[in-house]
């Protein structure tokens, strides 16, 4: 029962991300920024050929094959995390890990680009320039509870 509300949970989370990828695809001009009711934040399309950054971005097969042993190393960690008992925070962060590499992988092997597009608005270029979207967003916050609940249970398992 409750693996099927982490997976109902990781499918809604992909395809939210994923419908609103293909919305900017679809509706944006390439770079076009367009305001939102949240102040700074702005939505524009950016395709993404690398890794974040556009690191590698000359490299489409090294991002592609190195995308897709990650996906496959978070499956078999998903697998291991999903068999034990407890551990609610770890499964929650693995469950928005998985969603966003899913996601991102999806855009790597069928588009063969990533589309990014939530900005900010700033006075600071760098941070003008960069993009992101709801993939990277649960990643980030995944890997981060992720990482707390594996300080809790080794200092639990220390005890």
């Amino acid at each position: 029962m409750i693996l099927t509300i982490y997976m109902s949970m990781f499918l809604v989370l992909a395809c939210i991300d994923m419908g609103i990828k293909q919305y900017i695809e679809d509706t944006f001009e390439e770079d076009e920024e367009r305001e939102t009711l949240i102040p700074g934040l702005v939505l524009r399309k950016v395709h993404n050929k690398g890794f974040a950054f556009n690191i590698l971005e000359h490299e489409p097969g090294i991002i592609r094959k190195s995308s897709v042993c990650a996906a496959a190393g978070i499956l078999i960690y998903d697998c291991w995390l999903f068999l034990r008992k407890k551990r609610i925070v770890g499964k929650i962060g693995m469950m928005l890990v998985s969603a966003g590499a899913v996601s991102n992988l999806y855009d790597r092997l069928i588009r063969r680009t990533v589309i990014d597009y939530i900005g900010i608005k700033s006075e600071k270029k760098r941070i003008s320039d960069l993009t992101a979207n709801l993939a990277d967003v649960y990643l980030t916050v995944g890997a981060v509870l992720t990482g707390m609940s594996g300080m809790a249970h080794r200092k639990k398992m220390k005890k």
